[in-house]
């Protein structure tokens, strides 16, 4: 296996926001995967909760999309720290979904909302148009 080197890279100071960005999906989806079991395998512990309330499904539906949303946040995550361009794509979806929940939050939790929504558009900004300069600043070109 050969050593890949980076002799001059064009990347700037965005690729910290595109690597925050990663970092937060990998987490983001740490926490789905958590809800998500949680609900399948205890599903009292959630049983009576707020989410009943706002979307007419089961638990069990509710935990089985927490799942998928979970790995599908950890997979795009460690794409993107990687430089992968699906993860950009993905991850930019993922963002867009993000701040689409967070704005029907906005009148019961206007200062998390607000920053959450501020966050994901920054980070999809940094994606979209800085991605690929993680593959540059690695040595991918």
């Amino acid at each position: 296996m050969t050593q890949r080197t980076v002799e001059h890279s064009q990347a700037t100071a965005w690729v910290a926001w595109v690597l925050l960005g990663g970092v937060m999906l990998v987490m983001l989806g740490t926490v789905h995967l958590g809800t998500g079991l949680v609900a399948l395998i205890r599903p009292e512990v959630l049983a009576g909760g707020r989410a009943d309330l706002l979307l007419p499904v089961t638990l069990t539906a509710l935990a089985w999309t927490h799942l998928v949303l979970g790995v599908a946040a950890v997979t795009a995550g460690v794409g993107l720290v990687a430089g992968r361009r699906w993860a950009r794509i993905v991850a930019i979806l993922l963002a867009g979904l993000a701040a689409l929940v967070n704005f029907a939050f906005v009148g019961r939790y206007p200062v998390w909302s607000v920053t959450a929504i501020a966050m994901t558009a920054i980070v999809m900004y940094a994606v979209a148009a800085h991605g690929a300069e993680v593959a540059d600043a690695q040595g991918h070109s």
